[in-house]
């Protein structure tokens, strides 16, 4: 009797959804990172978000994100 390995099947989906996923990430990552430096009033701030999208893209990145 031969059986599938559940958890492989749902890595295999996780998978697919990731790369599904990437065009989106990449896109509300870009927004955020445009927006982060249109901020003029305060610099600080603008370079605090710029540094979190950038972490958060290294994350993404780390776990297979093609971002």
């Amino acid at each position: 009797m031969v059986t599938t390995d559940p958890y492989e099947d749902a890595a295999q989906e996780t998978r697919q959804d990731f790369t599904t996923n990437d065009f989106r990430i990449t896109h509300a990552l870009d927004s955020l990172l445009i927006s982060a430096k249109s901020i003029t009033g305060d610099k600080v701030a603008a370079e605090d978000i710029a540094a979190r999208v950038h972490t958060l893209r290294h994350l993404l990145k780390e776990v297979g994100h093609d971002v």
